[in-house]
C-alpha cells in the first residue's frame, strides 16, 4: 500500500520570508516583482487561503497578505492547518540529502528523478547550494529541512515500534 503524503503543519521558510516581504512593502508586492521562489510560495499560501492577488494601482497585479494570513502573522505563524504534504519522493531526498557523505552531493550527484524533488525542498527552504560560486556547488539540508526530517523519522519510528508490539502481541 503506497504511503499517504505526511500533513506538515508548519509553514515553510519561504513562506514565512514571502509573508513577511508582503507585510514589509506596506501589504503588497507586485506580481511581477517576484521572483521564483516567491511564486511557489505564493501558489502554495493561496491555496491556503493566506495570500490573494488584486489589481493595484495602474491596474498592475499585486500579492496580499489575506485577513487569515494577517491573523496567522500575527500569531506568529502558528497552525493546526495541514500546510502541504510531503510525499514519498520529498522524504527519500531528505534522507539522501542527510545521508550525503561530507559537504554533500554535487548537482551531478544527484540521482536523475530526485533533482525536481531537491529543486522543490530548495524553494520551499528545506534545502540550499553551498560551497564556492563557481560549480560544482553541493546540496544539503537547512536548519528547517532537518527538522522536517526529524518529525518524519520520529513518526516512523514510533510506527515501527508499534508494529512491532503488534507482532510480538503485546497490543490488539
Amino acid at each position: 500500500m503506497p504511503r499517504k503524503p505526511f500533513p506538515w503543519r508548519k509553514l515553510t521558510p519561504a513562506q514565512i520570508a514571502f509573508m513577511e516581504r508582503i507585510a514589509a512593502a506596506d501589504g503588497a508586492v507586485p506580481f511581477g516583482k517576484l521572483d521564483v521562489a516567491e511564486l511557489a510560495a505564493f501558489e502554495e499560501l493561496r491555496r491556503l487561503k493566506l495570500v490573494d492577488m488584486r489589481a493595484g494601482p495602474r491596474r498592475r497585479l499585486e500579492a496580499v497578505l489575506t485577513d487569515k494570513g494577517a491573523e496567522l502573522r500575527a500569531s506568529g505563524y502558528r497552525t493546526d492547518q495541514i500546510v502541504l504534504g510531503i510525499t514519498v519522493p520529498q522524504i527519500a531526498a531528505l534522507r539522501f540529502l542527510d545521508q550525503a557523505a561530507g559537504d554533500g552531493p554535487t548537482f551531478g550527484e544527484l540521482p536523475g528523478p530526485m533533482i525536481d524533488v531537491v529543486r522543490r525542498m530548495m524553494l520551499r527552504g528545506w534545502a540550499e547550494w553551498h560551497g564556492e560560486m563557481e560549480w560544482p556547488q553541493r546540496a544539503r539540508l537547512t536548519p528547517a529541512g532537518r527538522e522536517v526530517l526529524s518529525v518524519i523519522n520520529e513518526l516512523d519510528d514510533a510506527v515501527a515500534q508499534m508494529a512491532e508490539a503488534r507482532n510480538r502481541g503485546v497490543v490488539h
